[in-house]
């Protein structure tokens, strides 16, 4: 291993510059060969059929030419006239190397063969002429083409597997590397050659048929490129002063012996093992100078030779065979005169008289180690390229270097500098940029101006450089795959894909639509019940809403309510298409005006304007801050002098555009600037909208850098701790006080208030896409459910609902969740009245009097959706619709670690959602949360400590006045509003395991309690904001006739006094 090392570290690169300088060597068998007789008949054809193309001639000549050499050196040698000189020699080379190695290890032979059809027919011919000769098992005939992989005779596939020791049965050869010692031809086809890496058994390189239509300089040097290779450093030395030997010169040196401390070689091929294989004395061969006689016993003998036994051992790889240091290693002239009858001998006899070698440092007996010689590649070249690469003159790059750089670029003037030899690859590439222009198909053929002065190039250009063969080709194909799978990746989105969850609490109406119809009819909708169970799988741990279908609902103990962590949800990784809404790493050319600022104008085109209405809920006035970009200021009104905001434009409700949306959309988001999915530009089809982002003081300046053309609605500094509760709240505040002003503003101009469009959009920062669901026609041969799907644009969803009929007259509409198996299940009804989340158009003005919690963290649009019913609203599902949700891992309330308000130690344990409250007044650890968060969570995880007769008794559910609280699963809550005229289940016959009562107002009195009944030992809950209401609370309710307190029973959230904690009282029902 140190030995293959340190030979590795004395190894040069042999490429195209050396091959050129290596003619000015003056060796008799040179590397670069031009075949002079080859050309002549290419000519002669080519004049008698100038309509053929010269590939195809050079292409079937080269075939006849490896024919007819076959058989010259088998069976007919009358036809060694009728093959060129070079052919015969790498033929000759290539059928008696095998024999004259120990393992049978030979040579490979690379025929270039651009048309991958002409290849195809070159490798039938050979095969078929091997063959015929008996020849199958001495070479290998293989086509080399990127498309497809090696196909190797199995008989020489176990010889490969011998020669390295390899056991395994199902080993094939993948790589050219691969077949390193496999006597063969490879006939490599294909436009360019890619960056292949060859064993150190390739020894020639058949170029013949890449004549003048690929020289520019890209081909010309991946042409070439496919013999270079690092060679040892005494292959490359300078030759010695040439010789011209006379005769008495000749006849000294073929009597003379080689001197001790100096080993000869000439370069074309290593000495065979044996003197009897060349019919030549040791010290005639070891001159390299061959006569006649000795090339007529060598031609007689050589088809006589018996194929060797495989042997177990193998060749070095990388290196020729290897000899001791007191061999010779010297390859045998190719002169003509060595290959043709003596006809030709006697004419060349003059050539094969001159022989020059290299003088290798002998080694000492003492040290007499294995010495690898890594040699170079012969190449048999046309004699273009042969002209191109000959003509290099002392000091400079080879003509070939002058050539355009590749066909798809052209020259910008003739009067340009040379390239200069001490050119690295940066000013190689930027000489190229400067004085060269691409044309049609070249990638930065758009990139042009007008004056080649203004040319710019593509901002991610990449120049790979690096040394030769350290794999080049191999890092740009492995960082092209990367690159692919990252911009696939962009391409992809991960959305929640899960089934409907209690599916089984929902009684079927009897009440139904025809699934033809695209929009509901409201006498019908109206008299169909609402489905009070939730079905979104988001909810799948939190309370069960009380059906009397529920009650009839046996459950079982689960074990995913036991954890802390929830289960993880299901997702499925779907192709983004035309019509998705992305985040900030999106960029295309379409949306750049609607993502980016212009260069040319400055954040501060955007304008702050205060809005400030009163809140009846709040009980004071709520000042909002609208940032309002240039561009959109058309959306909204503002005063004559054009500072004071004073409103947003509505549409009317007979308003028809269809390359516009009515309704404004509110998306409220946070912790997400970068990864929210606000970018509704392909979403909406590009046209007019009106879209809100809506945020917390805090994180206003992030939104405003990421996002500089989109309106923000900031929230009051007040709500920078809450929830998503309180930014519906204010959203629909909002909305419901600017109708209003709308109205006004409208009536003056003589339009009716009611027709003042009074819907908006409330929707997640996490819909990517949309989707559109048709049921199949059911005939009497297909009876199996399902129907299709079809992505469409969330402008297409926004416009199909708000063509509802009667429109006015529904309170919230919305589309169902997507997940795979919509289109498998069971054709439902195309209209639900049920639940609807996370996307939802909003009547304002039906809804004026329904309210969101503004306290709320967690299911707050179970908690308004309930409100809406129990009022009498309508609230519809279309079901023909569905939207995709994105996983995103950041923002929302994922973010929030409660942690204690003074922090004494960084590595402590993390506080259960138990420790959330305590006893008032007690030495408990306070921590830094709001009061609301840390209730709604111990409430979820103190089901057994505050309702322990309700755990898995769905028929004794706890009654919760006007408000939802997820209590968890194991708990069934009973919604009832105690707003006059409500609509609310029927509680007849029921006796409830507890009793929930959550900041109840004035509505909530003893009269309305005294209604229902509770089991004995019930327990029961007050939740109020401070514990002097509590105390009030409890009085005016009259809740200690039928209920017992303990003063130990009084508890409040974690917090300390600055912040604000809740109370709460429990109870046991007498």
């Amino acid at each position: 291993m140190e030995q293959d090392d340190a030979a590795s570290e004395d190894k040069l690169y042999f490429g195209l510059n050396e091959y050129s300088k290596s003619l000015q060597w003056g060796v008799t068998s040179p590397l670069l060969r031009c075949d002079e007789t080859f050309e002549k008949m290419v000519n002669t054809l080519l004049e008698r059929y100038p309509r053929l193309h010269s590939m195809v001639i050079r292409c079937y000549l080269l075939i006849q030419q490896y024919s007819q050499a076959l058989m010259a050196l088998t069976t007919m040698a009358s036809l060694r006239d009728h093959s060129t000189p070079e052919t015969l020699s790498i033929m000759d080379d290539l059928i008696t190397s095998p024999g004259k190695d120990k393992n049978g290890c030979g040579h490979m032979l690379v025929i270039r063969v651009p048309s991958v059809q002409l290849a195809m027919l070159a490798k039938e011919r050979l095969q078929e002429v091997r063959d015929k000769l008996g020849l199958q098992y001495r070479f290998e005939i293989l086509l080399g083409n990127p498309a497809s992989e090696l196909t190797v005779a199995k008989h020489f596939v176990t010889r490969l597997k011998t020669w390295r020791g390899y056991e395994q049965d199902d080993w094939i050869p993948r790589t050219y590397q691969d077949l390193e010692g496999l006597p063969c031809i490879v006939i490599l086809t294909g436009k360019d050659p890619l960056g292949e890496t060859f064993p150190r058994s390739l020894k020639y390189c058949d170029l013949r048929l890449i004549d003048s239509s690929y020289l520019t300089r890209t081909a010309l040097e991946q042409e070439i490129g496919l013999a270079c290779c690092y060679v040892s450093k005494e292959a490359i030395r300078g030759p010695i002063v040439a010789l011209d030997l006379s005769e008495k010169e000749h006849e000294k040196a073929n009597g003379s012996e080689n001197d001790s401390d100096e080993l000869l070689i000439d370069l074309d091929r290593p000495q065979s093992n044996s003197s009897a294989v060349t019919g030549t004395s040791g010290s005639l061969a070891d001159n390299g100078v061959s006569s006649s006689s000795a090339a007529d016993k060598s031609q007689k003998q050589a088809p006589t030779l018996n194929f060797q036994t495989v042997a177990h051992s193998s060749v070095d790889e990388g290196t020729y065979p290897s000899f001791s240091t007191g061999e010779t290693m010297k390859q045998e002239c190719d002169s003509l005169g060595n290959q043709m009858a003596s006809s030709t001998t006697s004419k060349l006899s003059s050539l094969s008289s001159v022989s020059q070698t290299f003088r290798w440092p002998a080694h000492s007996a003492k040290d007499s180690k294995v010495l690898h010689a890594a040699l170079p590649r012969i190449v048999i070249l046309s004699k273009a390229a042969y002209c191109l690469l000959s003509s290099q003159k002392s000091g400079n790059l080879p003509s070939s270097s002058s050539l355009l750089p590749h066909a798809d670029v052209s020259w910008l003037s003739s009067l340009r500098p040379l390239i200069h030899k001490d050119m690295n690859s940066e000013e190689q590439s930027l000489y190229y940029r400067q004085w060269t222009t691409a044309r049609q198909h070249h990638a930065d053929f758009s990139n042009q101006g007008e004056a080649s002065g203004s040319r710019s190039f593509h901002p991610r250009r990449l120049l790979l450089t690096g040394p030769p063969q350290v794999g080049k080709t191999g890092s740009y194909l492995q960082f092209l795959r990367i690159l692919f799978r990252m911009l696939i990746r962009l391409l992809e989105v991960d959305v929640y894909d899960e089934e409907e969850i209690n599916a089984n609490h929902t009684e079927n109406s009897e009440i139904t639509q025809s699934s033809n119809d695209h929009w509901p009819d409201i006498e019908i909708f109206s008299k169909m019940p609402f489905d009070l169970s939730v079905h979104d799988p988001k909810y799948r741990i939190i309370s069960p809403v009380y059906t009397e279908q529920l009650s009839r609902v046996k459950q079982e103990t689960s074990k995913e309510t036991k954890s802390e962590e929830p289960k993880k949800r299901e997702t499925v990784s779907m192709m983004l298409t035309k019509y998705a809404a992305y985040n900030t790493f999106h960029h295309c050319e379409q949306c750049h005006q609607y993502m980016d600022v212009n260069p040319a104008a400055q954040i501060s085109d955007s304008t702050l304007h205060a809005f400030t209405f009163s809140s009846s809920m709040l009980g004071e006035e709520v000042q909002l801050h609208f940032i309002i970009p240039k561009s959109k200021e058309n959306h909204f009104v503002f005063s004559k002098q054009g500072k004071h905001l004073e409103s947003m434009r509505l549409p009317l409700v007979s308003d028809k555009n269809l390359n516009a949306v009515k309704s404004p959309i509110f998306t409220p988001s946070s912790g997400r600037h970068e990864h929210g999915l606000l970018n509704l530009y392909h979403a909406m089809e590009g046209i007019s909208h009106l879209h809100l982002l809506v945020v917390k003081e805090y994180e206003m300046p992030l939104y405003r850098k990421y996002w500089p053309n989109h309106i923000m609605l900031v929230l009051p500094g007040m709500f920078n701790n809450a929830g998503v509760g309180a930014a519906r709240f204010l959203i629909k505040e909002l909305s419901y006080h600017n109708l209003e002003l709308e109205r006004n503003r409208l009536e003056e101009l003589g339009v009716k208030r009611q027709c003042v469009w009074p819907f908006i959009v409330v929707m997640d920062d996490s819909c990517v896409l949309w989707n559109m669901h048709s049921a199949h026609e059911q005939s009497s041969q297909s009876l199996e459910p399902g129907g299709s799907s079809k992505n469409v644009s969330l402008k297409s969803v926004l416009q199909h609902i708000e063509a509802t009929p009667k429109i006015v007259h529904y309170a919230i509409l919305g589309v169902q969740k997507w997940n795979s198996r919509l289109n498998a299940r069971k054709a439902k009804a195309p209209f639900s009245r049920c639940h609807v989340h996370d996307f939802i158009l909003l009547n304002i003005d039906l809804t004026q009097n329904v309210q969101y919690d503004l306290n709320r963290y967690f299911c707050e649009d179970v908690d308004f959706n309930l409100r809406t019913n129990s009022s009498g609203l309508l609230i519809c599902r279309f079901n023909n619709y569905s939207v995709m949700k994105k996983h995103i891992q950041v923002g929302g309330q994922k973010d929030f670690v409660v942690k204690p308000k003074i922090m004494v130690s960084d590595s402590l344990a993390p506080i259960m959602p138990l420790q959330y409250v305590c006893a008032p007044d007690s030495e408990h650890t306070l921590l830094a949360a709001p009061s609301q968060f840390l209730l709604e969570k111990f409430l979820q995880h103190a089901t057994y400590k505050l309702f322990p007769k309700a755990i898995h008794n769905f028929k004794n559910p706890v009654l919760a006045i006007d408000c939802y609280l997820n209590i968890g699963l194991e708990v069934a809550i009973c919604y009832v509003s105690s707003r006059p005229h409500s609509v609310n289940v029927n509680c007849e016959g029921v006796f409830f395991s507890g009793l929930l009562l959550y900041l109840c107002d004035s509505f909530v009195g003893a009269d309305l309690l005294k209604r229902f009944r509770f089991l004995k030992g019930a327990t029961l809950c007050v939740i109020c904001q401070d514990r002097s209401s509590l105390r009030q609370t409890i009085v005016r309710l009259e809740l200690e006739d039928e209920w017992q307190f303990r003063l130990r029973d009084e508890f409040q959230t974690a917090n300390s006094s600055d912040d604000k904690p809740l109370y709460f009282l429990t109870g046991r029902h007498i």
